[in-house]
Parts: C-alpha cells; structure tokens; sequence
C-alpha cells in the first residue's frame, strides 16, 4: 500500500511502538474493560503493520472485517455507558476509539478497489506466476473512496494532532506518566491513520 520505503518503514516503527504501549498498559494496569480495550488497540497496530506492506495487503481480510466491527461496536458501547478505560477523562474519548476501529473495518473493506482501480497488478519479484495490487493514484481511485479517504484523513490529522497538544500540556504541567503517555499513543495512530488514509488516494 506505502510505496516509499522511507515511509513505509516509520509507519512500521510507530505502529509497532504504539502497539507495544498497548500490551506493556495492558500489563501494567487497569480494570478489565481497560485491558480488553489494550488488546484491540494492539491488534489494530499489527494489522496497520501489515497493511503498510503491499504483499501482505489481502491478510485475512474477512477475520479483519469481523474483528474490527465488532471492536467498533464495543468501544461504542463504552462510549453509550461510559464504561472505564484507561487514560480516558470523558466518554468521547471511547468514540473517538470507536471511530478508529470503524475506519480500520472500512479500509480493509475498501482497500482492494482503492488499490487496483485502473492500476493492475504486477509480478512479484522471485515469485514467478504470483502477482500483487498496484496503485493507480488519484486518477483511478473510486470517488466515494477518494472523498471519504480524503475527509476521514483531515479528521484524524486533527484529532491525532489535538491528543498530541494534550500530551505536551501534560507533561509540562507534571512529569510524564502512563496517561500521557497514553494521550500521545492516541495522538500517534490518528496521524499515522490519516497518512494510510491518504495513501489509498
């Protein structure tokens, strides 16, 4: 899905950083909801490994489409009934989990078309008869893919820069903690969401 190899690798890192926040907080503390959340984080972050790299693309979609709804439906009830999670100071912090766990279900849904809308597919280097998705670029990305690509990218940016900002605000006030800690893991894999996002355009 990345073409630059750069950036495909800092995906990798920061994914693969945040994602071991996730277990190292499950661990460390928490109520049950508050781990149980943990967890799903943690797989969001190995599944956004994985779609960083375009031969792994296609990785147990359907598993993906049915974990990730149902972490959207769960978070989203942690959202309706206020349910503890840690790091959290009000219910839309739930839905803005919710809200990322939805995206993730709808972009292993629409990364296929996304990828292969008038870009083909080429061989795999030392894989004779294998082949894999290329992307086409704008020009061949489906509309309502592309608009809603676009849209949901600027919100996660924002968001993911708004939790950063909290994070900083945190660590001036007092020295850094788990709960700061987790307002920058949460700033990381908004704007880590909108740089995927952005590149199924």
């Amino acid at each position: 899905m990345i073409e630059a190899s750069g950036l495909r690798w800092i995906l990798t890192a920061l994914f693969a950083g945040v994602g071991f926040f996730c277990v190292y907080r499950c661990v460390r503390q928490g109520p049950a909801t508050s781990r149980f959340g943990d967890v799903l984080h943690a797989v969001m972050c190995a599944a956004m490994v994985t779609m960083a790299w375009p031969a792994t693309m296609s990785f147990a979609r359907v598993p993906q489409l049915v974990l990730f709804g149902f972490a959207a439906v769960w978070f989203a009830g942690t959202t309706v009934w206020g349910a503890a999670h840690a790091g959290h100071t009000g219910r839309w912090q739930p839905g803005y989990h919710a809200a990322m766990m939805a995206v993730m279900a709808w972009m292993v849904f629409a990364m296929p078309r996304a990828m292969t809308a008038g870009g083909g597919t080429m061989d795999m280097e030392g894989m004779p008869g294998m082949s894999m998705p290329v992307a086409s670029g704008a020009g061949g990305t489906p509309a309502d893919v592309l608009v809603l690509a676009l849209v949901l990218a600027a919100g996660f940016a924002l968001a993911g820069t708004a939790f950063l900002a909290r994070a900083i605000d945190g660590v001036r006030a007092a020295r850094p903690s788990v709960r700061t800690a987790g307002w920058s893991a949460d700033g990381l894999m908004g704007l880590g969401t909108a740089v995927m996002l952005l590149a199924m355009v």
